[in-house]
């Protein structure tokens, strides 16, 4: 996969935050971006998505921004009517205008300097196709409950590393926070291979939309980021500190995992054959299948067809979440 920053590049990022029915949770979140701290010459802009909210999510906004704007920045509201985080993030990701992209969450408090740093991070290599930092818990609870340290991390919380650096050995940025190019997101998530994750919609605890966006970065040769200085809080609070909310988020994981897990047997088999002779591979492996299948050799039957499957120009269908794979690897 080629990759070209675009031309209009421009010095700036985009903050958008993807809200359903959020107005209780705004204020923290808005007041953390109004203490941003920039450079007189860095413009950015906030970029309120409302995905079909029912509550006073976007008079709150309106009266928040009456009242203070960040340093240097302009403020907007856009709107969604199709549920699910992923619809929210492309509709906040078109509007933007600017190529770097912070997703923050309706829950998430950036560090001062969360803004200005996520510009630079970006810069430092054209390859990196997300990037994420240190996030943290905090909480109206009067304690975290005694399971929490076991399933913190469920709830887009961590620290993925002692020292900055490249994390794409982890396969995947948390999305809370998530930094990313505008014009790569687009691509990445192109009307000709949708998400297969779409993320919360107001109902369901569905997820891992981030992480299939970043399987797929991974799977163009993208990489992933980690920047210590890159910090926030993660507000949980205590209605999402029960078991029944856990037990719920746990099931939404899960189903999430079916499709991931195709997502990384598919990288697998690409990193393993991606330096090798295409051609030879497409001519050798039906061989290996009939050894295989007769007893002739000690392959793996099933990985071996999919070898075929993935490397193969015929468009041989399987299941559904395989096939879409497929698409977007040999970006057809």
């Amino acid at each position: 996969m080629k990759w070209k920053i675009p031309e209009s590049n421009i010095k700036g990022v985009s903050v958008i935050i993807c809200c359903y029915n959020s107005a209780s949770r705004l204020p923290q979140t808005l007041a953390h971006l109004n203490e941003q701290v920039v450079p007189e010459d860095f413009f950015w802009e906030i970029i309120l998505v409302n995905n079909a909210s029912t509550d006073n999510t976007v008079e709150c906004t309106r009266a928040i921004w009456q009242e203070n704007k960040p340093v240097n920045a302009t403020c907007r509201i856009v709107d969604e009517f199709t549920r699910g985080q992923m619809y929210a993030r492309k509709r906040g990701a078109r509007e933007a205008n600017y190529e770097c992209l912070i997703f923050c969450d309706d829950d998430n408090l950036l560090d001062k300097n969360y803004v200005y740093l996520s510009w630079q991070v970006m810069l430092k290599d054209k390859m990196i196709g997300a990037a994420g930092g240190q996030n943290v818990p905090v909480t109206d609870s009067a304690a975290y409950p005694d399971w929490f340290e076991e399933y913190k991390d469920k709830y887009a919380i961590g620290i993925p590393a002692e020292e900055s650096g490249d994390v794409t050995h982890r396969g995947f940025v948390l999305g809370a926070g998530l930094i990313t190019r505008r014009a790569l997101f687009l691509q990445v998530f192109d009307d000709r291979y949708p998400s297969l994750l779409n993320g919360r919609n107001g109902e369901k605890l569905t997820t891992g939309d981030d992480f299939e966006y970043c399987k797929r970065l991974l799977l163009w040769g993208f990489t992933l980021y980690y920047d210590k200085d890159l910090k926030l809080k993660h507000f949980i609070p205590a209605e999402r500190l029960t078991i029944d909310y856990r037990d719920r988020l746990m099931d939404g994981i899960r189903e999430a995992t079916k499709v991931l897990s195709v997502y990384d047997r598919a990288l697998f088999l690409h990193n393993k054959n991606k330096h090798k002779n295409r051609w030879r591979i497409l001519i050798m492996t039906p061989i290996r299948i009939l050894f295989a299948r007769i007893g002739l050799s000690k392959r793996d039957l099933t990985t071996e067809r999919q070898v075929l499957f993935y490397l193969s120009p015929f468009a041989r269908k399987q299941d559904e979440v395989t096939y879409s794979i497929k698409k977007f690897l040999n970006n057809k």
